[in-house]
């Protein structure tokens, strides 16, 4: 079956340039094939041209405001979700116009369509006493319970994001004077998080209790069935401590929907209230820019004035390790606390 040039050269991307050149994670070089996939599937829609047919002629100004619309009305889309893959297909062209000028018109398009513009919305976050109130559902006389309270103590103290939690080894925490846990982002960034000495000590119960101490290459971390812990898996377990949390406290936690994302935006506005300067907050969630940060700043203007009068970032994590001893689940001592 003989190829176009378009799709021969968006093999070569797939194939050596995403991965070999600009070192794209999986994640990424996934979310870059789902847009494609969604490019070949409105051709064959509405042009009817199979995706092997398809070549820099077919694009024009008028195909991206069409694809836009196609978007939004039959796949029902969000702005975010339309300019993600938009960005994507761009991405590529700007590559191939690079090799061959046959694709310098189809790039020259895709740059000139109207750019959805994605609506700015106040992202979910908790307050400190919503963090307070989820570290003390899960259940601690039992295994899973024990282990989500570590786990989500440890996803809003390093602020770091599900998969980046799913990630993690036995040996990428470094108990060191600060304990350091290694944390791989995206693009292959690393960065190394300071934790808390209540949350070091949580980590090292964690790992004494799953028999975990020395088996470095081992996940941090693991599902119920003893499989490496998944985004979906940690998605679950926040929608059912947020249900529960919602049952009991009817005036608190008034967000639609709340994901793991929301521990990552939570500990960045606590951070900006305490006053600490975008700059760190920047480098402790591995953004690119100082301009990711900024919105952590213009939350309220109740965090601004808080900012100035209070800079003492909220110890959450100490005031709710509240577990008891008992003869079937014996706890340290260091997690008894005041019920």
């Amino acid at each position: 079956m003989k190829q176009s040039l378009f799709i021969k050269q968006l093999g070569t991307y797939f194939e050596t340039h995403l991965s070999e050149t600009r070192h794209c994670s999986p994640n990424t070089i996934a979310a870059y094939a789902d847009s494609f996939a969604i490019l070949f599937q409105y051709f064959q829609e509405k042009k009817k041209i199979s995706h092997y047919r398809i070549d820099y002629k077919d694009f024009s100004s008028g195909m991206f405001d069409d694809f836009i619309l196609w978007m939004e009305r039959e796949r029902n889309y969000s702005a975010s979700s339309k300019k993600q893959r938009l960005s994507a297909i761009t991405s590529f062209l700007k590559y191939a116009s690079r090799r061959d000028v046959k694709a310098l018109s189809a790039f020259t398009c895709a740059t000139s369509s109207e750019t959805p513009k994605i609506p700015r919305v106040l992202f979910p976050y908790f307050t400190v006493e919503e963090i307070r109130i989820l570290l003390r559902l899960p259940d601690l006389n039992k295994k899973t319970g024990r282990r989500d309270m570590v786990l989500l103590s440890l996803l809003y103290e390093s602020a770091a994001r599900a998969q980046e939690i799913c990630n993690l080894c036995v040996g990428d925490v470094k108990f060191n004077s600060p304990a350091k846990v290694k944390i791989l982002g995206k693009g292959d960034t690393v960065r190394e998080i300071p934790v808390s000495e209540d949350v070091a000590r949580l980590i090292k119960y964690h790992l004494k209790q799953n028999k975990l101490e020395g088996r470095l290459s081992q996940p941090l971390f693991s599902s119920q069935m003893k499989e490496q812990m998944t985004p979906a898996c940690i998605r679950n377990l926040i929608k059912k401590y947020v249900t529960e949390a919602k049952k009991s406290h009817p005036d608190l936690f008034l967000e639609s929907k709340y994901s793991p994302h929301s521990f990552r935006h939570s500990k960045a506005v606590h951070m900006a209230e305490a006053g600490m300067q975008l700059i760190y907050i920047r480098n402790f969630l591995g953004h690119a820019s100082i301009q990711s940060t900024e919105i952590y700043a213009r939350v309220s203007q109740a965090a601004v004035v808080k900012a100035l009068t209070n800079r003492n970032i909220p110890n959450v994590i100490s005031m709710n390790l509240q577990m008891e001893k008992s003869e079937t689940n014996p706890l340290p001592d260091f997690i008894i606390k005041n019920r």
